[in-house]
């Protein structure tokens, strides 16, 4: 962080100004300085951890992303990124159904020998997770894709979040997917029968492809059935109280239901100012003894996970700065508010801008001035 600091300054372009973000870095400069000397080592390391992340983040995006080339550039990069997960997520689901080879244990593990443990495995089997360990980790990615990317991108966006069995990816594509859909079905070129019959067709192609693919591939449509099913059932567990729920929904939803005893445990300090960031499992193993053998975790829910670890000033603070962007960018760039709303709601399932992933609020900061895009999804719908 200091190197970054110098080097903005070196170079001119260290600006301090006021952002919908600043609320949030000052937050938690006061949850660390009331923390930081009540915490054991570990915890101590991420609560310095979570400090640098979110200042460096909140010193970068005021000082670099101040027009929308800048913005535009950083959104390019994360669409690029994106894609690349698409497709390492459909090589992940071919190498390992149709030639039983774990292509992140062969590329990361047995060729590179980056780490050890390179891929993810449930009862169902391999879980293809893209160049992440965890498919919640690239899910703002990917989100990023179907919104922004053209029709056929979109369509892969949907069927790789399918592939990796997340609930937080499915239902955050699918949120951005059912926009465009209600779009469509309510633009005026459907209501006037002026219909692009080129990219009508294109996209049909497309879809036909992948439909006969489906039907007369035995393997392929196996391959499909199966993991379709599982992700059929992971969304069952969030819409269906009388469903089964895995040890990983269980846990996830065990992080809502304890939170009233919780807060009953907290002091007037904690309820303002939380524990410590991304401290918030040491509350919860005193509560549940979860995870004791541990030194320090976390709670993989932006939602609790910032409420336990900045109180209530941090969760309010952080959506303070999300529903800031939803509202703003709603008359000018209705996709970006509804991205925005695809964040927020899968926060509620994982932590996807928190703990090791605040650089989505980087990304989300961009999104503030980001105009990439715009003119030519409006000139589509005006056709």
């Amino acid at each position: 962080m200091v190197v970054t600091v110098l080097l903005l300054i070196i170079t001119g372009k260290l600006k301090m100004r006021t952002t919908p973000l600043l609320p949030f870095s000052l937050v938690a400069c006061i949850t660390f300085c009331f923390s930081y000397s009540t915490l054991s080592e570990a915890y101590r390391e991420n609560d310095l951890k979570g400090l640098l992340s979110i200042l460096l983040i909140f010193i970068v995006s005021t000082s670099l992303l101040s027009g929308d080339r800048d913005s535009e550039n950083v959104i390019l990069g994360v669409l690029a990124a994106g894609k690349i997960n698409i497709i390492w997520i459909l090589l992940q689901t071919l190498f390992w159904n149709f030639l039983k080879i774990d292509l992140n244990d062969l590329v990361f593990n047995q060729t590179l020998h980056m780490v050890e443990n390179a891929s993810q495995y449930k009862a169902s089997g391999l879980v293809s997770t893209g160049l992440c360990w965890n498919a919640g980790g690239i899910a703002a990615a990917i989100i990023l894709v179907a919104a922004f990317a053209g029709s056929q991108w979109k369509i892969f966006a949907l069927i790789s979040s399918i592939l990796t069995q997340s609930s937080t990816m499915i239902v955050g594509v699918g949120i951005v997917i059912l926009f465009f859909l209600f779009q469509y079905l309510f633009s005026k070129r459907l209501k006037n029968n002026k219909i692009d019959i080129r990219n009508l067709f294109i996209d049909m192609t497309f879809v036909g492809l992948i439909v006969m693919l489906l039907v007369f591939v035995s393997k392929i449509q196996d391959m499909f059935n199966k993991v379709m099913q599982t992700s059929l059932d992971r969304l069952n567990m969030l819409f269906n109280e009388n469903a089964q729920l895995d040890s990983s929904a269980t846990a996830h939803f065990d992080y809502y239901s304890n939170l009233p005893d919780l807060i009953h445990w907290m002091s007037s300090k904690q309820f303002l100012f939380g524990y410590g960031i991304d401290c918030s499992g040491l509350p919860y193993t005193k509560l549940t003894s979860q995870y004791f053998s541990l030194d320090s975790w976390f709670l993989e829910s932006d939602i609790v996970n910032t409420f336990l670890g900045m109180g209530i000033f941090g969760i309010v603070s952080l959506y303070f700065f999300l529903i800031y962007i939803v509202i703003k960018r709603w008359k000018d760039a209705r996709i970006i508010s509804i991205v925005m709303v695809s964040y927020i709601v899968c926060g509620y399932f994982y932590d996807i801008q928190s703990v090791t992933y605040y650089w989505l609020l980087f990304i989300e900061f961009a999104l503030l001035n980001y105009k990439g895009q715009m003119t030519e999804s409006k000139k589509e719908l005006s056709k």
